[in-house]
């Protein structure tokens, strides 16, 4: 259970790695929208990058075989929502793959194909 609480066998080299690319991005933005009006887009990638972080950080936390115990039931709620995109689904740049879910957007083909990796490891 220890060996749970702590970063003891956290990649450090791997996410500071991560994180340098995360700022060569960062000043890549900035510097390709300098004097444009896409100017201050690099303030919205790095507000990305912090909750990325965080999200990361407590994925880590989680044991994986709890994930693993969910699996079956994440894949039938995410076929579920496949066949609700046929139904009721928005079609945006010619293709028909996004719910609406109030003002936000939902792609649930993208998350399927985390849901089929968990699925296979299990």
């Amino acid at each position: 259970m220890r060996r749970f609480l702590s970063f003891r066998d956290f990649d450090w080299t791997l996410l500071g790695m991560v994180l340098l690319l995360c700022a060569v991005s960062v000043f890549e933005i900035y510097s390709a929208t300098l004097h444009t009006k896409f100017a201050g887009f690099h303030t919205k990638q790095l507000f990305w990058i912090a909750a990325g972080l965080a999200a990361m950080f407590i994925m880590a936390k989680i044991d994986y075989h709890r994930l693993l115990d969910w699996v079956p039931w994440v894949y039938g709620v995410f076929l579920v929502a496949l066949v609700a995109v046929k139904l009721v689904g928005h079609k945006v740049l010619g293709a028909k793959r996004w719910i609406s879910i109030g003002p936000a957007h939902f792609q649930p083909s993208e998350w399927m194909k985390l849901v089929l990796i968990l699925l296979l490891a299990r």
